[in-house]
Parts: structure tokens; C-alpha cells; sequence
């Protein structure tokens, strides 16, 4: 699972439609085994349908929209299903190592603090060296850790939508948007029995964020929300306490929510 820089696409097997999932650590299924991810769920409730996850821990929607409209063209989708999730809608600067924790620099651009040569030289020197990615994640995490915050345009993410609806447009590939909010927001009015009320507000904040540019953008999408309330289950909560990524119960709630939309969408 997950997509990995450079794959080839598997070759079209006749009868047999495609769809692919592309996300983050909510649709690669952090915390999960492979086949309970939602996409494999997805994958055995669908006839003569393969199913590929493409999701990536940490991608925001820059980095999801672009693998898309960069990469899967060439895949030949009857479907492309976008998961997007509250930490979507501000650009992602820094990347950490699962094992190491050294930071690494991903933006597509540099808070202007940060900035050790022009903005434009120094995005260049990070798309070929990796050296170069590390001094300057360790400069930017100096300065966020002074207590910067960057400056970030409110329609960042709007333009993310934005591309993405005119690839669809533009390829005859149909995009599916998937709103995914924390799954304590499964039932709202008992969200506060297992955290505190201030994350509980901020999650229902950050979730009004993504729905409302999603409404906006003109593309199909479908309210997550909508589908773990219908579980009847307040949360999908482990041992962990992990608010954002789902037991593998979750993840089957999200595929039945899924399946007689992505159904009625392919050919």
C-alpha cells in the first residue's frame, strides 16, 4: 500500500474496473493492517472492481492533489477517490523521520523567515538535494519553534480543489471527494465523554473548514461525518486513545458508507 515514487501502473485487466484511493495516514491506515484499511474493505464489498491504495502518511492536499494530477492519469481510473482531512488545508513545511525524528524539509514554499537564500534558489536545491532538505528543515524548525507562525493564504486550499476539479474535467476522470473529520465527531453531542470540550470544538472548527470548501468547490464529495454517525458508535477509539486515525472498525463503517456511492459512480 501507498504510493511509491516512480511505480508503473499495473496493466488494465479486461472487466475489472479501477478505482483509486489517495490520502493520507487515514486512507495508507495507520494503526491498521493492510486489509483493513478502508480501500481493501472497499475493494471485497464491490464486484469485478479492483481497488489500489495510494494513500500516504502526511500528505496534505498539495501532495495528494499533485500525485493525482502529476501521476494517475496514466493509470487509466474509472475512478479516483480523494480522502481529505482537517490537517489538509494548511500546506505541510516539514516531514519527520519515523525512526530518527530529524525533520526534512517537503514545502513547495519557504516562510520568509526561514529563508537562507532566495526563495526560488533554495526550492530548487531541495528538489535535488537531500542535504540541502535537511539544513533547511532545521533552520525552518528553528524558527516555528520560536514561535512563528507562517503566513498562510485562506485560499490555499481552495486552489488545491480547484486544480483537482479541472483535472477531472480535463481527463474524463471521475473524482470523488471524501470528507473525513475525527471519528470522536462520530456523535457529536457525546464527544466530551471521552475528550476534552476544547478538542472537541476545535475538531468540529477544523472539520467546518474542509466541508465548507468543499461545498464551494464544486466537486462530488461526501460528508464522513455523516457516515460514522451512522454506525450508531460514538467513536472508533483503540487502547491508543487516537482521535483522528481509526480502529479497523472504523475503517469498515467508512467502506460501507462508501459503497453504493462509488457503485453508482463506475461504469
Amino acid at each position: 500500500r501507498g504510493w511509491v515514487a516512480g511505480m508503473a501502473p499495473p496493466s488494465r485487466r479486461q472487466g475489472i474496473r479501477r478505482v483509486l484511493a489517495v490520502g493520507d495516514s487515514l486512507t495508507w491506515g495507520l494503526g491498521v493492517s493492510r486489509q483493513q484499511a478502508w480501500p481493501a474493505v472497499l475493494e471485497r464489498k464491490l464486484s469485478n472492481t479492483e481497488v489500489f491504495n495510494l494513500g500516504m502518511c502526511g500528505y496534505d492536499a498539495e501532495q495528494g492533489i499533485s500525485l493525482i494530477t502529476h501521476h494517475l492519469g496514466a493509470w487509466q481510473p474509472d475512478l479516483v477517490i480523494w480522502a481529505t482531512y482537517t490537517n489538509d488545508v494548511d500546506p505541510t513545511f516539514l516531514m519527520f523521520g519515523a525512526h530518527d525524528e530529524h525533520p526534512v524539509f517537503v514545502g513547495t514554499s519557504i516562510p520568509e523567515p526561514a529563508r537562507m537564500l532566495p526563495e526560488w534558489v533554495s526550492l530548487k536545491l531541495v528538489q535535488h538535494s537531500a542535504m540541502f532538505r535537511q539544513i533547511q528543515a532545521a533552520k525552518l524548525a528553528r524558527v516555528l519553534s520560536s514561535g512563528h507562525t507562517p503566513d498562510i493564504s485562506p485560499e490555499w486550499y481552495a486552489g488545491q480543489l480547484s486544480d483537482l476539479k479541472y483535472w477531472s474535467e480535463n481527463t474524463g476522470i471521475p473524482v470523488l471527494a471524501l470528507a473525513l473529520p475525527d471519528h470522536t465527531q462520530a456523535a457529536p453531542d457525546q464527544c466530551t465523554e471521552f475528550i476534552s470540550a476544547k478538542d472537541c470544538g476545535d475538531q468540529v472548527a477544523a472539520y467546518d473548514r474542509v466541508t465548507q470548501a468543499l461545498s464551494a468547490s464544486g466537486l462530488r464529495w461526501v460528508d464522513g461525518q455523516r457516515i460514522y454517525a451512522s454506525s450508531g458508535k460514538p467513536h472508533f477509539m483503540g487502547a491508543d486513545r487516537d482521535t483522528g486515525h481509526p480502529t479497523h472498525e472504523g475503517h469498515t463503517v467508512i467502506a460501507a458508507g462508501l459503497t453504493s456511492l462509488v457503485e453508482s459512480t463506475l461504469p
